[in-house]
């Protein structure tokens, strides 16, 4: 990081460091400091800089500083970053110039600022036994034309600390004028202002000198950081050159690390092993052949037999023993044991007539004896469950097929469509659900997207929007329909539609209607128990609809509701994926829309867009102070936390491809108050409600507002 400071006499307000005088307390009883922002407007100057403000600069990025017209005075501040690899430019109070505070309490800062770029964010610096360290970044604001204000909460001041300084920063390429900065000690409901504190923001990060990654498949590692694997990366010429593509993704540094990537992992099946390393089965073995006339497939593709684990402690791939069988979309269901069930997918050759071949093999990874079994050890339902198809967990170890696959849907001996319904992994045993459990349009559910709705004790499931890819002139649907596990007949019920967003058509944008919803969808469980929905087209690979949306899951169906958010600025069609991050953020990756790139492969935007959902907005997030890492089933673990709170929850890191990932849960925990900021949570004592692994706990107050997730291990 760099400083520069201007020579200047610093002038200091009188009231810094003077008494707070509180009714009903005598003034010796008082100590607290009443906060004043010194040169607030900028108008003084030392040299060609204003008076108490540095430039500050981390990481690797280029721009400058200048002076420019005020939004009130004279004077104001613009900054200017023009290239940015990682870290930010910001305006900062220097040290001589810092605001003496009182640890423990809050403080609501206020400024004002116009940007080009989505990226401004406030950043604060704390100082404690006499030294100063960044202290934390404040949720991004909003781009503006004009002279916004803007008003944000400080989290509670730690112990120890003496002073504590402020300004606004730019992590993104544009301009930020920036001026008039208060500071007040918090009262009362924090007022946002902003069209970010009820639709959330975006912001769409940069990465000079880093092309990115094509991510096709995107696992949240127990590190906080993002596994992102192409393989070839729907790229015929990629296949054939042997560039097969892993990156890890750091979301703090916006940093890439390159990981040797054995085989085509292109379209595999992937799910977190209790240890946290990652499953990596089948992928992609031949590329499917066409006619270079007129398109038409003339042969299928192939799957691969080959699987790998992920180990984040190392960045790299060891080796797992062969599948029985290839897999060219498979699931990837994680059991009550820890063990992974997979179904699914083509085959490790073609059918007779030379086209795709679908594998009938269910295969079966032992944790205990670290190997993919045999099939003599798993119990062969013959199936054929088409591509990807979600089967999740349930609370009685069965797995539910929710109507969820991708391209194809699963089908009888006869052909005809094979609906929601039960399978028992141990005994192949299958049972269907009468008249496809109520489903509504259940051939039109290829690339929706499917979870277990919070909390994961509830045993409802979601299915949201979909297409019939059967039909090419079909749209995608706006239907999301849920069904109650623990009813005694189990049948889908009609939620809510899907909001209308804008499509792109061309060149052109427009409102979308006429029934049309989404497909390709990405759902993540949010930090504070929602569901979010973003990404997605309403026809095949074109036609994307700028659209998000978050949901109440807790009310019944028919009462639940989608509220509109801050749409992703990328068009985010086919192969897009979507993480939640353990600071509570959503991270979307991914769009691989039809029409080729510049090096004759499908085209793919590897652009990363980071959502700032609006509880970020609320003011302070409770922290957790202490907690233990390792918890068994049933236990019944204390925390500390620096607030108050009312919830606790476990959240399943997310391992997505092609909309689904049907182990996504959250598990709740039942708090108990200990007096203090101490409390007991209550572990669930079922494996199958939560599967071995790692888990983020996160903890809530009865405002909304989430912590940033600590890891703990279930065993």
């Amino acid at each position: 990081m760099t400083f520069h400071r201007r020579t200047r006499s610093v002038l200091f307000a009188s009231a810094v460091g003077a008494a707070a005088v509180i009714p009903g307390l005598s003034s010796q009883a008082v100590a607290a400091p009443t906060p004043a922002v010194q040169n607030a407007g900028l108008e003084r100057l030392a040299g060609d800089f204003p008076e108490c403000w540095e430039q500050y600069t981390t990481g690797e990025n280029t721009g400058e500083f200048r002076l420019a017209k005020g939004a009130g005075g004279k004077n104001a501040v613009e900054v200017e970053l023009t290239q940015r690899t990682s870290g930010f430019k910001a305006v900062v109070q220097d040290k001589a110039c810092a605001v003496k505070v009182m640890p423990g309490r809050q403080y609501d800062l206020e400024l004002r600022y116009k940007s080009t770029s989505d990226s401004p964010e406030i950043v604060l610096f704390r100082k404690a036994a006499g030294k100063w360290a960044r202290w934390e970044t404040l949720p991004p604001l909003s781009a503006s034309k004009t002279f916004r204000d803007a008003t944000v909460r400080t989290p509670v001041v730690p112990e120890g600390t003496e002073e504590i300084r402020f300004g606004l920063a730019l992590s993104e390429p544009g301009t930020l004028t920036t001026d008039n900065y208060k500071i007040a000690s918090a009262a009362g409901e924090l007022k946002c202002k902003g069209p970010e504190c009820k639709k959330g923001k975006w912001v769409v990060r940069s990465f000079a000198g880093d092309k990115g990654v094509r991510a096709i498949h995107s696992v949240l590692l127990h590190n906080g950081k993002v596994l992102m694997i192409a393989g070839s990366g729907n790229g015929a010429g990629r296949f054939e050159q042997g560039r097969f593509t892993t990156k890890v993704y750091n979301p703090k540094t916006n940093k890439f690390t390159n990981v040797k990537t054995p085989y085509d992992m292109f379209c595999a099946g992937h799910v977190q092993l209790p240890d946290g390393r990652v499953l990596v089965m089948s992928g992609t073995e031949e590329y499917a052949q066409y006619d270079p006339q007129t398109g038409a497939e003339t042969a299928g593709w192939i799957g691969s037999k080959k699987s790998y684990i992920f180990n984040p402690k190392t960045n790299k791939y060891e080796k797992a023993n062969d599948l029985i069988d290839g897999h060219w979309y498979p699931s990837a269901t994680i059991l009550g044991n820890g063990d992974v069930y997979s179904v699914g997918g083509y085959a490790a050759q073609r059918a007779a007539n030379n086209g795709n071949l679908v594998s009938p093999i269910a295969e079966r990874y032992s944790v205990k004896q670290r190997r993919w079994l045999n099939e003599n050890e798993v119990a062969q339902p013959g199936i054929n469950w088409a591509t990807y198809p979600s089967l999740m967990l349930t609370q009685d170890g069965k797995l539910f097929y929710n109507g969820s696959s991708v391209f194809s849907h699963p089908v009888n001996a006869d052909g005809s469509l094979r609906g929601p319904g039960f399978l028992n992994p141990t005994t192949g045993a299958w049972g269907a659900l009468p008249n496809n459990g109520n489903l509504r349009a259940a051939a039109s559910r290829d690339m929706s997207a499917s979870l277990l709705l919070p909390p994961a004790q509830d045993q409802k499931v979601m299915i949201i929007g979909g297409k019939n890819f059967a039909d090419n002139n079909a749209k995608a649907i706006r239907y999301t329909d849920v069904i109650n596990l623990k009813a005694g007949n189990p049948r889908y019920t009609a939620g809510p539609n899907l909001p209308y967003g804008t499509v792109e058509i061309g060149q052109t944008t427009q409102a979308q209607g006429g029934g049309a919803g989404k497909t390709y969808v990405s759902a993540v469980i949010l930090a504070d128990g929602k569901v979010f929905e973003t990404g997605g087209s309403q026809y095949t690979r074109s036609e994307h609809v700028h659209e998000a949306s978050i949901l109440d899951p807790t009310k019944q169906a028919k009462n639940m509701k989608w509220t509109s958010v801050a749409a992703d600025p990328v068009a985010r069609t086919y192969h897009n994926t979507a993480v939640l991050l353990p600071d509570g953020r959503v991270l979307a990756v991914g769009s691989n829309p039809d029409y080729p790139g510049a090096d004759g492969d499908s085209f793919f935007d590897t652009r990363i867009s980071i959502y700032s959902p609006p509880y970020l907005y609320k003011g302070a997030r409770p922290k957790i102070t202490s907690v233990k890492k390792g918890w068994k089933y049933g236990a019944k673990p204390v925390i500390k936390t620096n607030s108050k709170i009312t919830k606790a929850y476990l959240l399943r890191p997310i391992a997505v491809t092609h909309s689904s990932d049907p182990n996504q849960r959250l598990v709740n925990l039942p708090v108990k108050s200990l007096g203090g900021n101490s409390y007991r949570l209550t572990m669930d004592k079922r494996a199958n409600i939560a599967p071995p692994g790692w888990y983020m706990l996160v903890v809530r107050t009865a405002g909304g507002q989430p912590s940033v997730a600590k890891w703990v291990h279930i065993s």
